[in-house]
């Protein structure tokens, strides 16, 4: 069996992802973190980050953003016209 992380450090991890791309799309969008976030935690990307069998999180917040820049478009730079 591969290496196996502790469930809580996981949930973390995926937080500190989140909180990362959160804090880039408010800069970039002029939104509010607070705004950013909800409309993130709302969003299937959300889904695909804290779904612990995909490990997306393991390549952190660049990659997973740009994984899916089209759907981050799509939910964030179309709220800021």
């Amino acid at each position: 069996m591969g290496w196996q992380m502790d469930k809580d450090k996981t949930v973390l991890a995926m937080n500190l992802v989140t909180m990362m791309i959160v804090e880039d799309i408010a800069e970039e969008t002029g939104r509010s973190t607070e705004e950013v976030l909800l409309d993130f935690m709302q969003s299937e990307m959300a889904e695909k980050l804290y779904d612990d069998s995909l490990k997306l999180w393991w390549d952190g917040p660049d990659a997973f953003r740009e994984r899916y820049k089209k759907e981050f478009d799509a939910i964030f730079c179309e709220k800021t016209k």
